[in-house]
């Protein structure tokens, strides 16, 4: 059985993510968690001298909470749900990250899916700072984020961003198998060099993911590097048509590169398509 945490502030885009869930796993016994972490705002707190008053105001934000989570379940039930799925709610309170990383630590779960906030321009997530810290923050649970109200349309095509520079562990790569599996799609890995040739190493990684990816349709893809990295994601992902682009977080990977780079420092990633970021097994 999955187990499938979903963070929700309870506005459209939230329930966009909770109903993207709900088809992507669609047939697949689930419980899903639907988490809303509260806390105070910094002007709430600025402004309250009395520790009886915050006291108070935390009360009325966990009641505001609890409230919002029954109507999240209220309207689980109005959709058509799958008899396959169950739902479970938790309020936390404190930031985003911190909620999602004492649950996490608690359970296990085998996917974390959480929304975005939107930008201007079609092409554009808006990393609000929320799931940015939980990108930056959480390292031990595979993290979906998907566009402010993307529609889900089916997985055909997988696109999997490596250097080939590590060898992966199955731990790693066994979320890619699950979807791959599940939607008959073909996965698609991309390398983005700035040498045309494979090293030795590259060479033997790569052929260790052939292994892996024995039992399903694969291919791989080689671009030249571009003035940033995200030029020539972006490419790959609307040549090949890809409908979730997948990486691999470790240190010296291309989730680190672009959470480096000035457009990540802008805290835009300019995708119309889910991203999954799976964790490093150290």
């Amino acid at each position: 059985m999955k187990r499938i945490l979903i963070p929700t502030d309870f506005s459209d885009n939230s329930w966009n993510t909770v109903l993207y869930a709900m088809q992507l796993y669609k047939g697949t016994t689930c419980t899903f968690y639907v988490l809303h972490a509260y806390d105070l705002s910094s002007v709430q707190l600025a402004t309250t001298i009395s520790s009886q008053r915050i006291g108070y105001l935390y009360d009325s934000v966990r009641v505001q909470s609890q409230e919002g989570l029954k109507t999240v379940l209220e309207d689980i039930k109005n959709s058509r749900t799958d008899a396959a799925h169950s739902f479970v709610t938790i309020s936390k309170p404190g930031s985003l990250a911190h909620a999602i990383q004492e649950v996490i630590t608690k359970d296990y779960f085998d996917m974390i899916v959480i929304g975005t906030k939107g930008a201007t321009g079609a092409k554009e997530i808006f990393l609000g700072s929320n799931t940015h810290n939980v990108i930056k923050n959480v390292n031990n649970c595979p993290i979906l984020v998907i566009p402010e109200m993307y529609t889900f349309k089916g997985i055909s095509e997988i696109g999997f961003a490596t250097d080939f520079k590590r060898i992966y562990h199955r731990s790693e790569i066994a979320p890619i198998l699950h979807l791959s599996k599940s939607y008959d799609a073909t996965i698609r890995m991309i390398h983005i060099y700035d040498q045309p040739e494979l090293g030795s190493i590259q060479s033997y990684n790569s052929s260790s993911l052939e292994h892996f990816f024995k039992s399903v349709k694969y291919d791989f893809h080689v671009i030249p590097d571009f003035s940033t990295l995200e030029n020539a994601v972006d490419l790959f992902i609307s040549d090949l048509k890809i409908d979730i682009l997948v990486m691999i977080n470790y240190e010296h990977s291309f989730i680190k590169r672009l959470l480096r780079e000035e457009v990540i420092k802008k805290i835009t990633f300019h995708t119309t398509i889910p991203f999954l970021i799976i964790p490093a097994d150290t």
